[in-house]
């Protein structure tokens, strides 16, 4: 990679940290509106984000989470493992909004990794009530994101600013 990916991406990364310290206590635990989670739709313009990102939730969960170690293994696994299906799953797609939309559909289904580190570390008892309402925070979140990443990357072009 480029040295401007490099920075560009400890930039994203920096920021995932910042806007989840902005909103802490509702970054964790089983009703979350981590909106950090809206730069996951970076990658849609350009795979390379995916690293800054993940960077991003691996230095929040470190330095921010509550659950440790849970966290650190599930939490950023939980992102590693939703961006390797949604670039799967997109291979071929084109349309960046429909690319969004299953991002937001892969990471808010892959929750369930979430869920269940709240449950062993007992701070939720019933798994499908935990589940579903990470689901939601993370879809809702991601799901408004979607008109926002769209507008950004008018103005800034995502794919040209990793590129150039």
């Amino acid at each position: 990679m480029k040295t401007k990916q490099w920075i560009l991406n400890a930039i994203i990364g920096a920021l995932y940290t910042g806007i989840t310290l902005l909103i802490a206590p509702m970054g964790f635990g089983a009703v979350q509106f981590r909106l950090s989670e809206v730069l996951n739709h970076l990658a849609v313009f350009n795979k390379k984000y995916a690293i800054g990102v993940s960077v991003g939730v691996v230095l929040t969960n470190l330095i921010l989470s509550p659950f440790g170690i849970y966290d650190w293994v599930l939490g950023v696994g939980h992102t590693l493992l939703s961006f390797l299906v949604f670039f799967i799953l997109t291979k071929y797609v084109k349309s960046p909004v429909k690319k969004m939309i299953i991002n937001t559909i892969v990471f808010s289904v892959l929750s369930f990794m979430i869920a269940i580190m709240l449950i062993l570390i007992g701070a939720e008892e019933v798994f499908w009530i935990t589940y579903l309402t990470v689901f939601l925070g993370q879809f809702i979140t991601m799901g408004l994101g979607i008109p926002l990443m769209l507008y950004l990357d008018k103005k800034l072009n995502f794919n040209k600013q990793m590129e150039k």
